[in-house]
């Protein structure tokens, strides 16, 4: 599952930035969540300081993740959960469908 953190800085947080501007990746780098995988991380101009690219294993997985990079980032976490732009095209379809399990699998080994 992918995910998009959007995140604001606390008061902390920026106060860390100004003494250290690589406080946030610093952050990124030090935190560990079994099943869960910062990808890509960027800083923004607008509403939100950072947005964050995770892929994890679940949104329990997420939820772990978004409160220990919170709290060690100095960050409030917005998440929202990311599918693909084309997830209704036939191409997709047709991969989505091949990937699901029959209702009657084969035992393994048996011929097609």
């Amino acid at each position: 599952m992918l995910f998009f953190l959007l995140a604001n800085l606390t008061d902390e947080g920026l106060q860390a930035c100004v003494e250290n501007p690589d406080a946030f990746a610093e952050a990124c780098d030090s935190i560990h969540v079994p099943g869960a995988r910062l990808l890509s991380r960027y800083a923004t101009l607008g509403q939100y300081d950072f947005v964050v690219l995770v892929e994890a294993d679940s949104a329990q997985t997420m939820s772990r993740l978004s409160v220990v990079l919170g709290a060690n980032a100095h960050v409030h976490i917005e998440s929202m959960q990311a599918i693909t732009a084309h997830l209704m095209s036939e191409r997709e379809e047709q991969i989505i469908m091949s990937e699901t399990p029959s209702e009657n699998p084969e035992p393994a080994g048996a011929a097609s």
